[in-house]
């Protein structure tokens, strides 16, 4: 086999339509399902305490940082609360988008 029929048959393989129509299929179903998602009625309230959730949790940092983190258990509570605070974010960020 010399160079140019390897590189031929790279090529074909590589970026083939096929392959190509499944990229897009793919994201045409990733698409259907978040606009599903984003119709259920069941959806709203969870966007709805996750963006006042991620609005409000930040105030509760507030004691921790200004006694300082000191022991293991103040510590892991702040952690815990970023970590709530980034769970917030994440499930309220679609709220009042339109």
């Amino acid at each position: 086999m010399t160079d140019s029929t390897l590189q031929n048959e790279n090529k074909s393989a590589i970026g083939s339509p096929a392959e190509a129509g499944e990229a897009t299929a793919g994201s045409h179903k990733l698409a259907a399902l978040h606009d599903r998602y984003h119709e259920h009625t069941l959806t709203t309230p969870f966007e709805v305490v996750g963006f006042w959730s991620a609005i409000a949790l930040p105030f509760l940092y507030v004691p921790l940082l200004l006694t300082g983190i000191s022991t293991q258990g103040e510590l892991l509570t702040f952690v815990g609360l970023l970590v709530l605070n980034l769970a917030a974010l994440l499930a309220g960020h679609g709220h009042k988008r339109e």
